[in-house]
């Protein structure tokens, strides 16, 4: 009766082998460090509530994809810090997989998919003296709408040169409905289309610093149209990729489906 008794505590004590306060323990700590990161992916706003946080961080992929279950812990972890009963007794407790769950998004937090993870690669581009038709013709077989102009082998970018600038170029040089483009050079056009809506990034960058720059482009009233992304993030380096907002789109997308 007395050992029968005594497998009764223990099963009461332990989940999956893992003592009860083992598993508080590490929810609180990973629950805790995730609120920090919050905190820091909005510059610690005065109101450094969880659940706010979480909302002002929504359009992070990363937070977008976790978002419902970190409402849920938010709402665990009151009841475990402010409904304890006593010291060594909780009116709720998570069990093992939640736990694990939350360290799992902690660790995802902490080392965020790279900026190139993301981008399209290889990236395909042009020089200054490249012939028009030539870029016309991988505009077509490609299926982009845009590619970074440098001046030159190891030059520097100019710009990026898109499909609505030709456009625009051609309907300037129209003649009786016709454009010629033989011996049009890229530079030639590339001037109708200067602005310099690029950013750049170094190769270690994360997503959270792509999608920070394009908000800030927000913010600004800017339109940026990509970021490219170089080995140490100069623009006078080779670009290894470009993220454009259609990527990120296309990362929400991929969330969302696995869900």
């Amino acid at each position: 009766m007395w050992k029968s008794c005594t497998l009764v505590i223990i099963i009461v004590v332990q989940k999956g082998g893992v003592r009860m306060s083992e598993l508080v323990a590490r929810f609180e700590l990973a629950f805790n460090q995730i609120h920090q990161i919050l905190k820091e992916m909005n510059h610690f706003p005065k109101n450094d509530n969880f659940v706010e946080l979480l909302q002002r961080s929504k359009e992070r992929s990363v937070i977008k994809e976790h978002f419902d279950e970190l409402r849920q812990y938010a709402k665990l972890r009151n009841a475990i810090v402010h409904e304890r009963v006593r010291d060594d007794y909780y009116i709720a407790s998570p069990h093992l997989e939640v736990v694990e769950e939350l360290e799992l998004i902690k660790q995802t937090l902490d080392q965020p998919p790279k900026a190139l993870d993301i981008a399209s690669r290889p990236v395909m581009f042009f020089y200054t003296d490249s012939e028009l038709l030539e870029v016309m013709n991988a505009f077509r077989e490609h299926g982009v709408s845009q590619f970074p102009i440098y001046n030159g082998m190891g030059g520097r970018f100019l710009g990026l040169l898109t499909d609505t600038a030709i456009v625009r170029w051609m309907s300037r040089h129209a003649d009786n409905g016709s454009v010629s483009v033989e011996g049009v050079k890229v530079r030639d056009v590339l001037s109708h289309d200067i602005a310099k809506n690029v950013e750049f990034l170094p190769e270690k960058a994360t997503v959270f610093q792509v999608e920070d720059i394009f908000e800030d482009s927000h913010m600004a009233g800017r339109k940026l149209k990509a970021v490219i992304v170089t080995k140490d993030g100069g623009y006078d380096s080779s670009p290894l990729g470009i993220v454009t907002t259609w990527d990120l789109i296309k990362v929400d997308a991929e969330g969302t489906q696995d869900e």
